[in-house]
């Protein structure tokens, strides 16, 4: 009698356990778009996702891991490892040229991923999956997948993975788009172009809920959307904000509706929540965990507050440019300053189009239900009456080198002249590789204090303050941001940039801050 009591008690207990722990769900499509930032999808129009994030969750501090480019978030995302542990370093990286063994193997000889975990675990579990960038097969044992369909744009990609879904109805559907990556090279990741391009993803994603919510669906299938990394400028690879942060929104079975996930979560963890929700579990090696917060109640008022998007944010500018600011939430209310502070509901508040007629160091945020957003900054830098053209420049074309060239050997350079800071704005340069260019001016400074001086390039750069190297951000590489700090008196100092671009996009920008300057490009009134 004991032994049938201790038996019924193990029984009870089990389903209690499956009852109260792991959610689960019969079906995931799991969604990534490359380089959809957190940023990209709080500033584009997207009714859709809002309706996801209204009737679901959200994060919007999801970070993933360095450097910010594609391969090796891709595989973080859908293996819960990280570098260091399956092996994938940047985008150069190929399974014949392997610089760190991955610490666990497939049959393959690469790091298992979700879709191996699925197999190897629930192997009746039909996993489909439809990719855009056929790179992703290099790092995936796509042949463990029932389905895997490659080959097609980013709109045909969706609707095949779309019809196949309802139609056979897999465990797991995995889809990876290319866009609005692509446009965010070519336009900018701040562009009404890129923000267009999000908006087109989304009236996609739209008719996939739509059809899930008509067929029922949606009771039993949680949908994931994220993407590997962010953009800022042309480029991506960097540090900024803008790069390391992407989104994780969820919607369908079991989702708190409106839950604003505040804790910082790991692109890791969108994995680990796939692989839960289907009750399999990841391999002891990897760090990702079950987004427990996506499922639980809400514990506060938190709602999500988009940041506004600014148009332009930034930029150079020869007369006054009109500045618009939106925010994609109802009831929202955008507040900005020009001169550099953080904005408050007591801050000028928006209503019609701006004129900006002088330097301004702009700043914007959305107040929605007494919340407010992140910082929405950036730099408008206009040309004023008074303002000259004081930063030398010495162009070079046809440097193929893979560092910053010693410019004293250069011989006679192919373009010389006068610009107002140290950037390419002005130097015609968009379409051009292989070239190097040498920037020399007087910054004035007022107040002697402790200054921190930042560049970001695309490729490598240099910078040099009274003769001395401060800050070393060579190498052909993304856009990446290298900053140091340095003590300066009153008075003259100059500076030395050099750059030098290799190939694919270029970017130059020089900033600094102090205890009394907010950070900023380093202005042209102040250079002589």
């Amino acid at each position: 009698m004991k032994k049938y009591f201790v038996l019924i008690l193990c029984a009870v207990f089990a389903v209690s356990c499956s009852q109260s722990g792991t959610p689960r769900a019969e079906h995931v499509i799991m969604i990534g778009c490359d380089a959809m930032g957190a940023f990209g999808l709080q500033r584009a129009t997207t009714p859709n996702m809002n309706y996801m994030i209204e009737n679901g969750a959200v994060s919007i501090n999801t970070r993933n891991v360095r450097p910010t480019s594609s391969s090796q978030n891709w595989m973080s995302m859908v293996s819960g490892a990280l570098p260091l542990q399956h092996g994938v370093l940047d985008n150069d990286w190929e399974p014949d040229n392997i610089v760190i063994e991955p610490c666990l193997k497939n049959a393959k000889g690469l790091f298992p991923t979700m879709f191996d975990d699925i197999r190897s675990q629930r192997p009746e579990a039909a996993v489909h999956m439809f990719y855009e960038w056929e790179g992703l097969a290099r790092m995936f044992d796509v042949s463990v997948a029932d389905k895997a369909v490659t080959g097609l744009d980013t709109e045909q990609t969706f609707r095949a993975a779309m019809e196949d879904f309802f139609e056979n109805k897999p465990e797991l559907l995995f889809i990876s788009l290319n866009e609005p990556d692509h446009v965010g090279h070519t336009f900018g990741h701040e562009s009404p172009e890129y923000m267009a391009q999000v908006s087109r993803l989304d009236a996609l994603i739209g008719e996939l809920v739509r059809r899930l919510d008509e067929t029922g669906m949606s009771e039993n299938t949680v949908v994931m959307i994220s993407a590997d990394h962010g953009g800022l400028g042309k480029s991506h690879g960097g540090d900024s904000i803008f790069e390391r942060l992407v989104p994780i929104v969820f919607y369908g079975k079991g989702v708190t509706p409106g839950k604003l996930i505040e804790p910082s979560l790991l692109i890791c963890d969108v994995a680990a929540t796939v692989c839960g929700l289907l009750d399999v579990e990841l391999p002891r090696e990897c760090v990702g965990r079950f987004i427990n917060e996506a499922f639980t109640p809400r514990v506060n008022d938190k709602v999500y507050v988009p940041v506004p998007f600014v148009s332009p944010s930034e930029g150079f500018f020869t007369e006054p440019v009109k500045v618009t600011m939106t925010a994609d939430a109802p009831d929202c209310e955008i507040f900005y300053t020009l001169d550099g502070s953080e904005p408050d509901d007591n801050s000028l508040r928006y209503d019609a189009p701006v004129m900006v007629s002088a330097s301004a160091q702009l700043r914007a945020v959305t107040y929605r239900n007494g919340q407010r957003s992140h910082t929405a900054a950036g730099s408008l830098r206009v040309v004023g009456d008074n303002d000259r053209p004081n930063v030398s420049y010495r162009m070079w074309e046809g440097i193929t080198t893979k560092i910053l060239p010693v410019f004293s050997s250069l011989g006679r350079p192919k373009a010389s002249g006068k610009v107002y800071e140290f950037s390419l704005d002005q130097l015609d340069v968009e379409d051009k590789d292989h070239f190097a260019v040498e920037f020399t001016a007087d910054l004035h400074i007022d107040k002697a204090d402790n200054y921190r001086f930042g560049v970001i390039s695309d490729d490598g750069s240099k910078v040099y303050i009274d003769g001395r190297l401060l800050i070393d951000n060579d190498g052909s590489h993304s856009s990446d941001m290298k900053c140091a700090n340095i003590d300066l008196k009153e008075g003259m100092h100059r500076i030395r940039v050099e750059y030098f671009d290799d190939y694919m996009g270029q970017r130059l920008e020089l900033s600094y801050s102090s205890a009394h300057i907010c950070e900023q490009v380093v202005p042209f009134a102040r250079l002589h």
